[in-house]
């Protein structure tokens, strides 16, 4: 009968998981490939959740290899000045709201209109979303 009772209580005490909530990261990018008649770099910054430093590093880091880009400083967002907390930066991989696909373009499609925040991974899904919900006829 004890032995019942020690197996019960080791059981309970065995560690849990630690679960590491997600902390909003932003990234900054050097663009050296935009276009031929630029002579400067573009500078793009994303915003992204990631668990850890490490984990933000990795993400930014593949992310930056896809797209041969030069990454520049990333830190967390709450670290960062108010002029970075206070303003909305498009995400690191977007999801078109229309196709439902990943997109991990450098400038994501935004709505035309106003009070929208969505983004698109084209113009057609663009246009196909102000006809859908915007009720605008061509």
């Amino acid at each position: 009968m004890e032995s019942k009772k020690r197996k019960n209580i080791r059981s309970e005490n065995k560690p849990e998981k630690e679960v590491i909530p997600s902390e909003k990261w932003l990234v900054s990018f050097k663009n050296h490939h935009n276009s031929r008649a630029s002579l400067f770099p573009r500078i793009i910054i994303r915003q992204f959740y990631a668990q850890g430093y490490y984990e933000a590093y990795d993400m930014i880091r593949s992310y930056a290899e896809k797209l041969s880009l030069e990454i520049m400083w990333f830190k967390e967002k709450r670290n960062c000045s108010n002029l970075f907390i206070s303003k909305t930066f498009p995400l690191l991989e977007s999801i078109c709201i229309y196709c439902n696909r990943i997109f991990n373009d450098l400038e994501p499609i935004p709505c035309l209109k106003d009070d929208c925040i969505h983004m698109f991974c084209s113009t057609y899904c663009l246009e196909k979303h102000i006809r859908l919900k915007h009720c605008v006829k061509k």
